[in-house]
């Protein structure tokens, strides 16, 4: 399926005989290597996770391709999605970056918008925005790096015999800060694949930047009702990680192709339960006759 390849350490004695060889299992593409080796057109459902938390704060993305959700950022929701894309290979993309590139810039104000997000407990129409601030500059960051996984997913799936004739489909799921790192992505790409479905989850500053949302088959944005729109949630039960703004240029596909599915009434809310996808197993009650449902 994807021609796996185990690069190898060999330890060598004085007389230069291999004593000992160590495979090392790892499930990351290199350069060198391609995702498929025929010229057919394959699916691919693409996963682009968000900020890792603070134990991995300072961690550099790699931009890397990979094949299974190594960090666990996912929580196994990732194959209750698979199961909804049949015959699509999985793909994975870490969108992780610093929290300074993020409309928090510190976890010292995420700390003091916390504290602030609970005066709603002394008024229950307390409905004022917490930090809606976009950080343009950790928003550009984040989307270069996406535009440089897209150019090394190009250079593992393209050869001299494809792309140019035959293109492969790709799905996307991002969440958080994922948004800004699949737009970069997107826009590497967009020439040489055809786009099916992007179900985009919990985006931070998605009103700041899109793209041309008519590529796609299907455009859903899941998450909180907040920042000032219509019926918005009290602020105890609002995203407090990324207040969520509706995806710049969506309104392009609000009939039957797309538009936003808020958290419903009796699912848990919060400062971090509105956003953590800890809390989103109301993503999966989605019927098929609900707006919103996604399948392939």
């Amino acid at each position: 399926m994807f021609g796996h390849h185990y690069p190898k350490v060999y330890y060598i004695n004085m007389e230069n005989k291999i004593i000992f060889i160590f495979v090392l299992f790892q499930c990351i593409f290199t350069n060198a290597q391609t995702i498929s080796n025929d010229t057919l057109a394959h699916r691919y459902l693409v996963f682009i996770n968000g900020h890792r938390g603070p134990k991995n704060d300072k961690d550099i993305a790699s931009n890397n391709i990979k094949i299974k959700d190594s960090t666990g950022y996912w929580m196994k929701y990732d194959d209750a999605i698979i199961k909804r894309f049949p015959s699509s290979k999985a793909l994975y993309l870490d969108g992780h970056n610093s929290i300074k590139t993020s409309m928090q810039k510190n976890f010292f104000k995420i700390t003091a918008s916390y504290l602030g997000s609970r005066f709603c407990w002394f008024s229950k129409k307390s409905r004022w925005i917490i930090n809606p601030k976009v950080n343009a500059e950790g928003f550009l960051i984040r989307m270069k790096n996406g535009a440089e996984a897209g150019k090394n997913y190009l250079n593992l799936s393209c050869n001299a015999d494809k792309c140019n004739t035959i293109k492969d489909t790709i799905d996307i799921v991002c969440h958080s800060f994922g948004y800004a790192y699949s737009i970069g992505f997107i826009d590497a790409i967009k020439n040489k694949v055809v786009f099916g479905k992007i179900l985009i989850l919990a985006p931070e500053s998605a009103n700041y930047w899109g793209t041309d949302w008519t590529m796609f088959e299907e455009v859903w944005q899941y998450g909180c009702n907040n920042l000032g729109n219509a019926n918005s949630e009290v602020i105890c039960n609002q995203d407090g990680i990324a207040p969520q703004q509706q995806v710049l240029g969506l309104e392009l596909m609000m009939t039957n192709k797309g538009g936003r599915v808020f958290i419903p009434e009796n699912a848990k809310k919060g400062f971090i339960r509105s956003h953590h996808l800890k809390y989103w197993s109301w993503f999966f009650d989605i019927k098929s006759t609900d707006y919103g449902y996604f399948t392939r």
